[in-house]
């Protein structure tokens, strides 16, 4: 789903879709299937070719818990805040293709996002704002009695790890096939 950024008033603008209105249920679909999710942002133009997008998305996406392999909706709740400006030619020497030190930024500041034309592809931006969510080793919450929510696994004071003994294999000799040998 594109959005006409030369569209956008001057007091901005707030869009509110959801898996109902269905605006970017097919871009979605891959990570959450026909799962619901709710997103509401605001775009809101800085300069004539600068916008600020705000806003969250709240969705589940279907993970395994890594603890015990059973299914389960992994909650997302993301917030994003950016700067929308126009792409850049980037030629080998040019001023834009030096590297930049964006890891020394507060973490609460706005990142930018690129866009082409007049129009920006909120769909996609949704679709890798999802993704980015699914965590490396998706766990269930724990309970109260800090246990998982999914499997009951107790996990207070206990690391998880595999107790299978591997059987150690005694490496063999290599002559020993000669010892068969017979030579008439």
């Amino acid at each position: 789903m594109k959005i006409n950024l030369a569209d956008i008033p001057e007091e901005g603008r707030s869009y509110i879709w959801n898996s109902q209105t269905g605006e970017v249920n097919n871009v979605l679909s891959d990570l959450i299937g026909k799962t619901q999710y709710q997103t509401e942002f605001f775009i809101k133009p800085l300069t004539t070719k600068d916008f600020q997008l705000s806003g969250t998305i709240k969705t589940t996406l279907p993970e395994q818990c890594s603890r015990c392999g059973i299914d389960f909706a992994f909650p997302v709740n993301e917030k994003f805040k950016e700067i929308l400006i126009p792409k850049q030619d980037q030629p080998r020497g040019g001023h834009y293709s030096k590297v930049n030190h964006v890891s020394d930024l507060p973490a609460e500041s706005a990142d930018s996002v690129e866009y082409e034309g007049t129009h920006f592809d909120m769909g996609e931006f949704l679709h890798e704002v999802v993704a980015l969510a699914a965590p490396f080793n998706p766990a269930g919450p724990e309970n109260e009695n800090g246990d998982c929510s999914i499997c009951e696994i107790p996990l207070k004071g206990r690391t998880f790890s595999y107790d299978e003994v591997m059987p150690e294999e005694k490496p063999q000799n290599p002559f020993a096939a000669l010892k068969n040998i017979k030579i008439n």
